[in-house]
């Protein structure tokens, strides 16, 4: 083993040093590694340790040993801790966005969106942890029950890239502060995000081992995540990211009988009724569609628009010319990789040759496809039930809600959906009928308030994230009683 001499990343987020594991509070390097390369010119960024079952084990041997003490510390130093995190990226702002304006394809603005979801989360989750209290019931005469919440144990947490600040954050940290430890594994698009995180809980006082971040080849991942998932002292995994990866550890989890946490994929439907505000809804439908290029899992990717509102609704969308562009300061930028692109101009293809028409937007090159609007698109399409996770969004024309309603609910997907309109009572009834986890009236699908439970419905995952919901979805039910002194027949 080669050890480098600092778990620090945003003093220097250009660095081309070799990028290592943290496991222990300690940076851990092996001669195996894999590249990271910039996303749209391809050009070598740095190598990356590349963790292998062993060094895994290791890590998860770490969290184990840390588990007693970290366990036994009260919410107060847990909130401190917290707390501390939140004043150290206020404070490192201008070096996280440099950093993630380097190894990913954020722009600038997605950056700092980025950062002040993360310090809400976490500020959240401190004021939350004092809440969770006990339970005193009395089931029957001379009986008391007590109902306490204990931490699982070692939580595995697994993050994408795209929000890669929010989602690593919370990948581990509604698992810390109901007292268990944890291992993050990174995204291989962001590992060195990943590891300001480690970086951030450390300077805010967070005892080593509570904590341990490895980075896995992609190649290698399927191995190395299952005999994490495998190993007994892993207790319950989360993981954020697609549909089909989910369902493999999903698969994972029930070879092993380890409960999970999963938010997956989405393709949110954004119903706009007759009655609505054009201009506020054209505004949020640009936001929905487009922000970060489409790749949240909350995006649209249908706009249902009444009839009688919809030639003047794309008329107003058409005209803000929207185009996207490789340096952090575009308004947006190109996707995480060519693959990527190549399927999502594979989905826009589909579309067009059943019927669709392109209203703006062009295919671009390689990573970069402009902000793309398909009107009249047939429900036959696959951009219409898919996930898009790109700067695409396709256009259906409804009668009546009804029908909206129909075509919102026939997806695979529940995680998030909108509703516009200017009688709430009717948006309000319309929300309470769509399937999905979260519905937003008058508002973006883009939307994941730290005080309110997120997680979605049908194959966009199940438990939840955020305040004292998500820190009791890490903690584990446990009831103690006591019985005045009586006797059993026994005969």
């Amino acid at each position: 083993m080669v050890v480098t001499p600092s778990i620090d990343v945003l003093s220097n987020p250009f660095s081309t040093n070799q990028l290592p594991c943290i496991i222990n509070g300690k940076p851990y390097s092996t001669s195996k590694t894999y590249a990271r390369n910039d996303p749209h010119t391809g050009e070598h960024l740095f190598d990356v340790t590349a963790a292998t079952e062993d060094d895994a084990r290791i890590a998860i041997e770490s969290a184990q040993a840390a588990l007693p003490a970290w366990k036994a510390t009260s919410p107060t130093e847990r909130r401190t801790i917290f707390q501390n995190a939140v004043r150290i990226i206020e404070q490192r702002k201008q070096d996280i966005v440099r950093l993630a304006t380097f190894e990913t394809t954020n722009t600038v603005a997605w950056s700092h969106v980025d950062i002040m979801l993360t310090m809400a989360a976490l500020d959240e989750l401190a004021s939350a942890i004092t809440q969770l209290k006990a339970e005193i019931v009395r089931p029957g005469p001379g009986q008391e029950g007590y109902i306490f919440r204990e931490p699982f144990g070692v939580v595995l947490g697994i993050a994408p890239w795209n929000a890669a600040l929010t989602l690593g954050f919370r990948a581990v940290s509604n698992a810390i502060i109901g007292g268990n430890t944890a291992i993050l594994k990174t995204s291989e698009h962001s590992p060195r995000i990943h590891n300001a995180i480690a970086q951030i809980f450390s300077e805010a006082g967070l005892p080593a081992g509570v904590l341990n971040v490895i980075h896995v080849d992609p190649q290698d991942a399927p191995k190395v995540v299952e005999s994490m998932v495998a190993h007994p002292a892993i207790r319950k995994i989360n993981f954020t990211g697609s549909t089909p990866v989910g369902a493999k550890i999903a698969e994972m989890c029930g070879r092993h009988l380890k409960p999970s946490v999963m938010e997956l994929g989405g393709a949110a439907p954004f119903i706009v009724l007759e009655d609505a505000d054009i201009e506020h809804a054209v505004n949020n439908a640009l936001h929905a569609s487009f922000f970060h290029s489409g790749q949240i899992c909350m995006s649209a990717n249908v706009l249902l628009l009444h009839n009688s509102i919809a030639d003047k609704f794309l008329a107003s969308m058409k005209s803000h010319a929207l185009k996207a562009g490789p340096t952090p300061d575009a308004s947006y930028r190109g996707l995480f990789t060519t693959p990527s692109a190549d399927r999502v101009r594979a989905l826009i293809d589909d579309a067009l040759s059943k019927g669709a028409s392109r209203l703006t937007g062009s295919p671009g090159s390689g990573n970069i496809i402009h902000p793309t609007i398909l009107d009249h698109t047939p429900e036959s399409a696959r951009i219409v039930k898919e996930e898009i996770f790109g700067p695409a969004v396709c256009v259906i024309r409804f009668q009546d809600e009804e029908d909206a309603i129909r075509i919102a609910n026939d997806r695979e997907f529940g995680l998030s959906a909108a509703v516009f309109s200017k009688d709430l009572g009717r948006a309000f009834s319309v929300a309470r009928r769509i399937e999905s986890g979260a519905v937003h009236i008058n508002d973006s699908t883009i939307h994941d308030y730290p005080t309110l439970p997120h997680g979605g419905w049908k194959k966009s995952g199940w438990g939840r994230f955020n305040g004292l919901e998500g820190i009791k979805e890490f903690t584990q039910t446990k009831v103690i009683t006591v019985n005045e002194l009586h006797k059993f027949p026994v005969s």
